[in-house]
């Protein structure tokens, strides 16, 4: 009788718990997607990578002169790039695996949460704002990471050198038995 009380006592004392961590309806995090403006963030994207794409092509072109049948070439390839890019990152794709995201990372309560902060004007600020934060954190990581290269390059040819230097010495060959 008493493991009888003990375990109910125990489900009684965990369901707050369970409770809060309960997974987060499609219909919540489709509102907080929303209020995230999630949807424009995949379209502001899309934008990126046709810049990036074309600014690219322009580096690569840089100085040289093409003639019309190159630049179609480049032209056509861009626009294959885009529609291939559209075609795999429309929101309609991109929903569900998001949906599937938020469900296995947040509770319930974590959603509403978010709705609840992500609803107010500091919450929309925050949002406005994220992308640049994370492309100018981005830009600044990648411009360590221009000083860090070379050392690491270096660092890697010298380690080479000290894997070779440090190798076992191949054994003489043996001389035939003399007679």
């Amino acid at each position: 009788m008493k493991l009888v009380t003990a375990l109910a006592f125990a489900c009684l004392a965990a369901q707050p718990v369970l409770a809060e961590e309960a997974k987060p309806s499609d219909a919540s995090i489709k509102q907080l997607l929303e209020v995230m403006h999630s949807k424009g963030v995949v379209d502001s994207y899309m934008t990126q990578v046709q810049s990036t794409v074309r600014d690219s092509m322009q580096q690569a072109g840089a100085g040289q002169q093409l003639n019309a049948k190159q630049q179609k070439i480049l032209d056509d390839f861009q626009s294959k790039v885009f529609d291939m890019v559209k075609e795999q990152l429309n929101w309609a794709d991109l929903e569900p695996g998001i949906l599937e995201v938020y469900r296995k990372s947040f509770s319930q309560s974590e959603v509403d949460g978010m709705l609840k902060f992500y609803r107010t004007p500091v919450g929309q600020s925050v949002i406005s704002k994220m992308p640049l934060v994370t492309q100018q954190s981005m830009a600044s990581v990648q411009s360590r990471m221009k000083t860090i290269t070379p050392k690491v390059v270096q660092l890697e040819k010298d380690t080479a050198v000290q894997v070779r230097a440090a190798a076992d010495p191949q054994p003489a060959p043996s001389a035939p038995p003399s007679k």
